[in-house]
């Protein structure tokens, strides 16, 4: 696998549980993180984040959250404190965030991807080809395996792609695009899925890139039950089918264009949401 690449999710998040990360290491900080794909499936993630200016983080809050990002590893090491490394699908560390307040119907929006890397397995019948973007991750550090998000690209069916701009074996391309579902194996994340919106192809790579074999699973990933306090769904919503199939269906319009339409970045100090909120409704009025 080539190691000139990168993977970084960008999008509403809504983070939990801050907590250290090392105890060594008091600025680094961890959280749970949901980023939502589907009704009732979502994206669960531990983040790291350094905090060099010692910001205060509630339990839980609304953030538009830029991070590089990596597959879960079974030896994947979360924090001093933390065990269980098979209940999370990604981990990453934070690049930037952004806390806003937002609705809930504002967060039901799909994260962006961008990604860069060799080209692998391309396929002209079924328009797709994958990229295994190969960097490094805190959390996957010592784990004696390449730090990789595995990523397959799709496009969608529209006037602007009536001929799929597939590349050509080992080229480096970059490319940007709405993350819209993940398939797993052995109830681990195997791969995940981009709808690309653009592409730009960077020329050949001089070396072969290491081709995995293609994963003969072809399920649907799944709703985990995290014991995460925020639901991206309804409160009044019955259907709790932890079994809902994120399918690969075309993306709704409003998942991008209007994608922080309403939402205002929270100014100041990084306290509680309840204190801004009040104080917008005062503005207002």
């Amino acid at each position: 696998m080539s190691s000139q690449a990168s993977a970084t999710i960008t999008g509403l998040a809504v983070l939990e549980n801050p907590r250290i990360y090392d105890t060594k290491q008091s600025n680094s900080i961890s959280f749970d993180a949901q980023f939502y794909l589907a009704p009732h499936v979502t994206l669960v993630a531990r983040l790291r984040y350094y905090n060099a200016k010692g910001d205060h983080f509630d339990p839980m809050g609304q953030y538009i959250v830029c991070s590089t990002i990596a597959k879960t590893q079974a030896s994947t090491k979360l924090g001093s404190l933390d065990t269980n490394p098979e209940q999370f699908h990604v981990v990453g560390d934070i690049i930037w965030l952004i806390r806003v307040s937002a609705t809930k119907q504002q967060l039901r929006n799909r994260p962006w991807m961008s990604v860069s890397g060799a080209a692998i397995i391309p396929s002209n019948n079924s328009g797709t080809f994958q990229v295994n973007a190969v960097q490094f991750t805190h959390a996957n550090r010592n784990t004696g395996q390449p730090s990789v998000m595995p990523i397959e690209v799709m496009f969608p069916d529209t006037p602007r792609y009536s001929k799929k701009p597939i590349p050509k074996p080992n080229t480096y391309v970059t490319l940007g695009g709405f993350l819209s579902r993940y398939t797993e194996k052995n109830d681990i994340p195997d791969r995940f899925y981009i709808e690309a919106d653009h592409v730009v192809f960077l020329g050949r790579s001089q070396i072969p890139v290491e081709t995995p074999a293609k994963s003969p699973f072809e399920g649907s990933c799944h709703k985990r039950k995290q014991g995460l306090k925020f639901s991206f769904d309804d409160d009044d919503d019955d259907e709790e089918d932890p079994e809902t199939p994120c399918k690969k269906t075309k993306l709704s319009s409003d998942t991008g264009s209007r994608l922080f339409d309403g939402m205002k970045p929270v100014a100041g100090p990084l306290t509680s949401l309840s204190d801004t909120s009040s104080s917008s409704r005062s503005e207002s009025e």
